[in-house]
């Protein structure tokens, strides 16, 4: 399983499973918002709706889908509205 990781630096192909991934990130603040995405909080720009499906707008422009799943998280956490 190869991970797309995206920081502030660039982005690079990451051998690990999702899970694991996240389970190293140390109580860095953020949130699972789909069964392949993880976002940090701090570099969430905000959340949007777009013909019916939530999306959360990263500070680098990346728009992450946010699935059924997790979309009570999403909409609990106070992030600013696109």
């Amino acid at each position: 399983h190869y991970l797309k990781v995206y920081t502030s630096s660039g982005s690079a192909l990451v051998l690990s499973r999702l899970s694991d991934a996240i389970a190293q990130l140390g109580g860095i603040d953020g949130l699972q918002v789909h069964r392949g995405w993880w976002v940090a909080a701090d570099a969430v720009a905000g959340v949007e709706n777009s013909g019916g499906r939530t999306l959360v707008r990263m500070n680098n422009g990346i728009l992450v889908p946010v699935s059924r799943t997790y979309l009570q998280s999403v909409r609990a956490r106070v992030w600013p509205q696109c």
